[in-house]
């Protein structure tokens, strides 16, 4: 409903309510919405399938094979969502097929090489199995979003997004419940890693069946013209950044079970997903406006771009100040959904509501800085600002424990979403955070 006010109110030219632009993000959006809610439970029946010291487990691989995931992706979705949109004549069909064999080849190659690098480290860990098992899902995490990109691309996005996000998660949910209600034993780590491993592949070879584009045999027939340097420097700014701002949170999940005992890092990473609950509705309106934004900043349609990116941050940053109140309030009741020995991170989740939060309200920052040509500053400075996160993660951990790593990571993201907001002022022109809804400043010159 976000996106159909922001079509009504703002009239925004050459995007009517029939339109198929319309159409792909407004179901974008629903199943985005949907997700997170699902993504949720998804993790709280793992964890009543399990005991604590055995979701500690499972959550180190799970989080470790979330971040070499998107490392292995290589930026190679932003690659087809940049590429394949601008070459849809059937003179350019080589040119589409060379985009996905690269992209293809790029993702199966570095999926492999991480997937050894964490076996061969699990293999010196007493959990070995478990990490063999994260080890195998590497690939198919990074493989998802990658085939999901190839569909969006060509606005096939409930075949693009279903699978994975929903009926993946379903599938493990229904799994999950069996163990629940008794009728299957409880889940070892290793085994709930291959779970959701297992459920995965299978979503995605159903999903690659239903298109042309994604049956890759078809792709890798021909020869085709290569631009490896151009495709390269198109992603790298967008690959890096994705990187580091997705993989903070998770890296603050494997510092603690590097450093602490399993049973530490269960109720963090419970506390951890249940903060990001706080920045749903942004998630959901970075898809869903994404395109907007672009459209409208390449037809010079500046008002427009400024209001989307007012009325994103208001919905956001409203959402996630209820969430505070609830999580202050309610905090421990919905940590206990995970079981009766999570609550005790409430602490934890507190702080680190207070970044997301903080992310939330500054709404559109990092994609509004990337459609108005400021990727590589955008990606510097996530880069920066994670990796000063990141190289005081395991000592601060050591220190101060779990407490320690919910303040490393709120901080992080309250730093890096702030230094967002001073570019978007300064170099664009526009305020996407809530003060630029609550506080219009006009007189703000609009750049580039």
């Amino acid at each position: 409903m976000i996106l159909a006010g922001l079509i009504g109110k703002f009239h925004i030219k050459n995007m009517i309510l029939r339109s198929s632009l319309f159409r792909v993000t407004f179901f974008a959006l629903l199943i985005k919405l949907a997700s997170a809610p699902l993504n949720y439970l998804m993790l709280i029946a793992l964890a009543r399938a399990m005991d604590v010291e055995g979701y500690g487990v499972f959550a180190f691989g799970f989080s470790a094979a979330l971040t070499l995931g998107q490392i292995a992706l290589m930026g190679q979705n932003q690659l087809v969502l940049r590429t394949l949109p601008a070459n849809t004549s059937p003179g350019q069909e080589l040119v589409r097929k060379a985009v996905i064999s690269y992209g293809v080849r790029n993702v199966l190659g570095a999926g492999l090489l991480l997937s050894l690098a964490l076996a061969a480290y699990g293999m010196t860990t007493e959990d070995s199995l478990s990490m063999l098992a994260a080890a195998l899902l590497i690939l198919p995490l990074a493989f998802a979003e990658f085939q999901s990109s190839v569909l969006r691309a060509q606005n096939k996005v409930v075949g693009a997004l279903a699978p994975r996000d929903i009926l993946w998660r379903l599938s493990v949910i229904s799994v999950t419940g069996l163990v629940i209600l008794g009728v299957l034993p409880p889940l070892e780590p290793a085994w709930a890693i291959l779970l959701c491993t297992g459920t995965l592949v299978f979503w995605l070879i159903v999903q690659a069946r239903f298109d042309s584009a994604t049956k890759y045999t078809e792709v890798f027939k021909d020869r085709h013209p290569s631009q490896k340097r151009e495709w390269w420097g198109m992603t790298k700014s967008f690959w890096l950044a994705s990187v580091v701002i997705i993989s903070g949170p998770n890296l603050a999940v494997v510092a603690i079970g590097v450093v602490l005992s399993p049973e530490q890092t269960a109720p963090f990473f419970a506390a951890l997903k249940t903060a990001q609950l706080m920045t749903l509705l942004l998630l959901a309106a970075n898809l869903a406006a994404t395109p907007l934004i672009s459209r409208a900043y390449s037809e010079g349609e500046h008002e427009t771009v400024r209001k989307i990116c007012q009325s994103v941050s208001a919905a956001a940053g409203g959402f996630a100040a209820l969430g505070l109140v609830a999580f202050w309030t309610f905090g421990g009741t919905a940590l206990s959904l995970f079981g009766p020995d999570y609550a005790v991170a409430k602490p934890e989740l507190l702080v680190l509501s207070l970044g997301f939060a903080v992310s939330a309200a500054g709404g559109l920052n990092g994609i509004l800085m990337q459609m108005a040509g400021q990727e590589k500053p955008f990606a510097r400075l996530s880069l920066i600002w994670n990796a000063i996160g990141l190289a005081v993660l395991i000592p601060v951990v050591w220190v101060f424990g779990t407490l320690g790593a919910a303040w490393t990571v709120a901080l992080t993201t309250i730093s890096w979403n702030v230094h967002a907001w001073v570019l978007c002022r300064r170099r664009i022109g526009i305020d996407p955070s809530l003060l630029g809804f609550a506080l219009p400043l006009p007189q703000l010159p609009m750049k580039g």
